[in-house]
């Protein structure tokens, strides 16, 4: 047995499909295929079940899973125990953020760390929070920027900064010329607000119950951009920060009352290993954001998770 075999396996393990597993490993569907098979007989046991086109794990396949990920999560601490014996010369740093982090915060320090330590291979990916909690967990990340807390226990956040959300409304809205609103006000306001699987959502919900307003939330989209192209161009309004909507030129931001902040932090695997190129890349975020929130930004005690 080889480590590519367990790969390839907790590959298709992951997405229950050949072909997604074989796209995402840059191989062949068949040369996929063989390998499992090859694994299948040196175990001497089926490990998926295939019904047409879907793909089942057995129970031997979840048994294996279990022992694979630990196997392979080992191996990965070691090679990068090894690799941190040169420093920083060389590596590999794999982080996963929130979609609006993605797009403003983090590309300048990510272009920062690439220049100051040329030989780390740096990947950002950007994943929905409880993805990210998920892959910390698995050792597939070695860090993440989303918003606190976490929900899974384990996973450990270090405070960065909390932003405010603000009621952003376009140009022809008409509250565009108001600076400040109660959320009782917002009672029968026409919304478009991210999905209900955002933790954020469920939050706001709980807010205007609280302040007694039912806002009718008209539109529903899964997607921060797509939100703030649709409230540029109509009469919606939606909830985020400053610092999102800023990316689309024209749109007003309006303070919210009683003020809603969320923390913007760090996530660790606890109890996991932080290489050195991980601890690098999280020191220079700290020194960008740490303790203070990015410029204009207002900060309020407390903080909400998103």
């Amino acid at each position: 047995m080889e480590l590519r075999h367990l790969r390839y396996f907790l590959a298709v393990a992951d997405t229950l499909s050949f072909t997604r597993a074989a796209n995402q490993l840059h191989v062949s569907q068949p040369t996929l295929s063989h390998q499992i098979a090859q694994l299948e007989a040196e175990i001497g046991s089926t490990l998926f079940d295939r019904i047409g086109r879907r793909v089942h794990l057995t129970q031997s396949g979840e048994t294996l899973r279990a022992y694979a990920q630990r196997a392979l999560k080992e191996v990965h601490s070691a090679t990068t125990a090894i690799s941190e014996l040169e420093g920083l010369m060389q590596g590999r740093l794999t982080i996963g953020v929130f979609e609006s982090f993605s797009s403003s915060l983090l590309p300048p320090l990510l272009a920062q760390f690439a220049e100051r330590y040329p030989g780390i291979h740096i990947a950002m990916r950007q994943l929905p929070t409880g993805q990210l909690e998920g892959e910390l967990e698995k050792g597939i990340l070695d860090a993440g920027v989303a918003y606190a807390p976490p929900a899974s226990e384990g996973v450990i956040a270090e405070k960065l900064f909390e932003e405010r959300l603000t009621l952003v409304v376009g140009p022809k809205h008409p509250f565009a010329r108001r600076s400040r609103i109660n959320l009782s006000a917002l009672d029968g306001q026409p919304l478009t607000l991210l999905t209900t699987e955002f933790p954020s959502r469920r939050m706001l919900e709980a807010r205007f119950a609280s302040a007694g307003a039912k806002p009718r939330i008209v539109l529903e989209i899964n997607s921060i951009q797509a939100i703030l192209a649709t409230v540029s161009c109509t009469q919606l309004a939606t909830i985020l920060t400053e610092r999102m909507a800023k990316a689309v030129p024209g749109l007003h931001c309006i303070e919210l009352a009683p003020a809603i902040t969320r923390t913007v932090a760090l996530f660790w695997r606890r109890g996991g290993y932080r290489t050195k190129a991980a601890r690098a890349l999280a020191e220079l975020i700290q020194q960008s954001y740490g303790g203070a929130a990015p410029a204009k930004a207002k900060t309020t005690p407390g903080g909400e998770r998103s």
